[in-house]
């Protein structure tokens, strides 16, 4: 970041001729006064995203560099086997852009081929492992697109870190052991079991904390995407078709075919921003539940004053809880791929609408039952479900230019389908159907399996606007459905209570998907819980929680941007500042 100190300046410039120096310095001081900032789910990552920065590249850059060590150094989240969602700040044109790469299911899929696997846990587990669970990756063509269209850098100076991260190898960090020791269907594929596990008298065992772990494979295909590009490489070439001949020796049902990868396309999407008490808050609308079930609940919010509770008080987490029960009861009817089914989005986010819906919530009393909004022209949906699972990872990033970038991606469960592909693993995305086609009305549900069509999400990255229009945070978490409530509370940390982003990150979490009430355990204390439960919360419920939220939050004035970080401490995450 190039940067000028006023005041030493004035020391050594008299005269004249140093007038105009001195509007020169304090030009260029203006010009150049932001700052780069990474924020990741893993040291590797927002190292190798802060190099990229400091070497003259933009967030887009920087992004590019970051997903491809997360796929690699935390395969169990995220990769290039799985989809993601981006919302670019560009901060010359002043103009907010919404990258669509989720993955899609394939042209061949049967409408109800899902239905069979409904029922049970067991059920949804064969799914889950079956190659029909996967959809189109959508991760790598987005690298490639944005890049193509916003990045600095030259394609090719992108990839000589992780290239050798992956050949020479990265020590296995304590959550990536954890999860490969205690995952049931990992081992059960032929090339994840070689990669992830070590045998010892015909015993296997997940390779141990700090073992150096090398991709040759995962270092391949990026040398490919360095020299052919991702089109060509991934959704043309022999990478596509090492993916079709291993989803193909998998047990099961591969409806994935080279015409899928051939016509995949990344959607860029108008951003859903909303307003609440002066800021605007914007993040991605449908296919993701994100925005829309965010702005909801804050317009639901936005009637009480939250500012006057304790942040842990019984009476917060009262009205934070009931406001998101009405957003996802909204969320799980109306919600569904636009390209497919028709969203009332702008009568689920009316602001009189959503001040009758606030209507419905007593401070002294949960709600018993209440269903889905009514909109007009619109027919009234049944409640479906979706299965959206919590492997997902997310970063923010910014530049010495003012751009902004906050991207969640994923491959849907933990290690996606366990199917490992060339170094990466395969998503099991398409889980996040709904696994019926009609309610018992006969009525289709709007997040039903179609082929070609994207599955419902919750991933939820955010950009918050202060009422100048300048940037005031970047956010969002992993967490599957529960991304919203995480994101929510945050957003509520920071703009209503004024948190310091690691404040806002560390404080104990509250979830509702429209199920009942869960609460971090151990982090209340019981008096907390007894006056809950009197509320009418007695399906309260305390668990582990695994938010991931990593913020960066700006505070600009006449010639300075100043930066802070939040890194949750519930992962591996690390912030780092040009």
């Amino acid at each position: 970041m190039v940067s000028f100190e006023w005041q030493n300046s004035n020391k050594l410039l008299t005269g004249p001729l140093s007038v105009v120096i001195k509007i020169i310095i304090f030009h260029l001081t203006v010009n150049f006064a932001y700052a780069g900032a990474v924020v990741t789910a893993n040291p590797f990552a927002t190292k190798v995203g802060l190099n990229i920065l400091k070497q003259g590249g933009n967030v887009i850059d920087a992004g590019v560099g970051i997903q491809y060590v997360l796929g690699l150094v935390e395969p169990q989240s995220s990769g290039l086997g799985g989809g993601s969602f981006a919302l670019f700040y560009d901060n010359e044109s002043k103009k907010l852009y919404a990258i669509d790469g989720r993955e899609k299911a394939p042209k061949s899929i049967p409408y109800d081929f899902f239905q069979q696997f409904r029922g049970s846990r067991r059920g949804f587990f064969n799914l889950v492992t079956n190659p029909a669970s996967v959809g189109v990756p959508g991760t790598p063509l987005l690298l490639e697109n944005i890049h193509a269209k916003f990045g600095r850098l030259d394609w090719s100076e992108l990839h000589e870190e992780p290239i050798n991260l992956a050949s020479n190898g990265f020590p296995i960090s304590p959550r990536l052991h954890t999860l490969a020791k205690k995952d049931r269907f990992l081992r059960r594929n032929t090339n994840s079991k070689r990669y992830f596990y070590s045998a010892l008298d015909k015993t296997l065992f997940a390779k141990e904390i700090g073992y150096i772990l090398k991709n040759p494979p995962y270092a391949n295909v990026l040398k490919q995407f360095k020299n052919q590009g991702i089109s060509t490489s991934f959704y043309n070439g022999t990478i596509m078709s090492k993916i079709l001949l291993d989803l193909n020796n998998v047990k099961g049902n591969s409806f994935l075919q080279t015409d899928d990868f051939k016509n995949y396309s990344i959607v860029y999407r108008k951003p859903l921003c909303g307003t609440y008490r002066y800021f605007r808050i914007c993040s991605m609308g449908p296919p993701s539940s994100g925005a829309t079930t965010i702005l909801q609940t804050l317009g639901i919010l936005e009637n009480f004053d939250l500012a006057k509770f304790e942040t842990t008080s019984p009476e917060l987490i009262h009205l934070i809880s009931e406001a998101t029960y009405l957003a996802f009861l909204d969320r799980n009817s109306y919600l569904g791929d636009p390209d497919f089914v028709s969203v009332p989005i702008t009568q689920m986010l009316d602001k009189q609408y959503l001040k009758k819906r606030s209507e419905l919530i007593s401070p002294l009393k949960k709600i018993q039952k209440a269903n889905p909004g009514k909109f007009e022209n619109f027919q009234q949906k049944s409640h479906s479900v979706d299965h959206s699972m919590s492997s997902t990872s997310h970063f923010v990033v910014t530049d010495n230019w003012g751009n902004a970038l906050s991207m969640t991606s994923s491959v849907e469960s933990a290690f996606g389908s366990r199917i490992m592909s060339q170094g990466f693993m395969l998503n099991n995305q398409l889980t996040d159907f709904a696994f019926r086609q009609k309610d018992d009305r006969g009525v289709r549900i709007q997040n039903s399996l179609e082929p070609e069509k994207r599955p419902l999400s919750s991933m939820s990255p955010t950009i918050i606007f202060d009422r100048e229009g300048n940037i005031f945070a970047l956010l969002g978490s992993p967490g599957g459905k529960n991304i919203i409530s995480y994101v929510l509370q945050t957003i509520i940390r920071l703009i209503d209570f004024n948190f310091s982003p690691m404040e806002a990150v560390t404080e104990p979490r509250i979830v509702n998907t429209g199920r009942g009430l869960v609460l971090e355990k151990n982090k209340f204390p019981i008096e907390v819980i007894n006056k809950l439960k009197k509320l009418g919360h007695h399906e309260l419920r305390e668990r582990r929680v695994f938010s991931g939220i990593h913020v960066i939050k700006l505070r600009k004035d006449k010639i300075k941007t100043y930066i802070e970080t939040g890194v949750d401490p519930r992962r591996e995450g690390m912030a780092l500042i040009e």
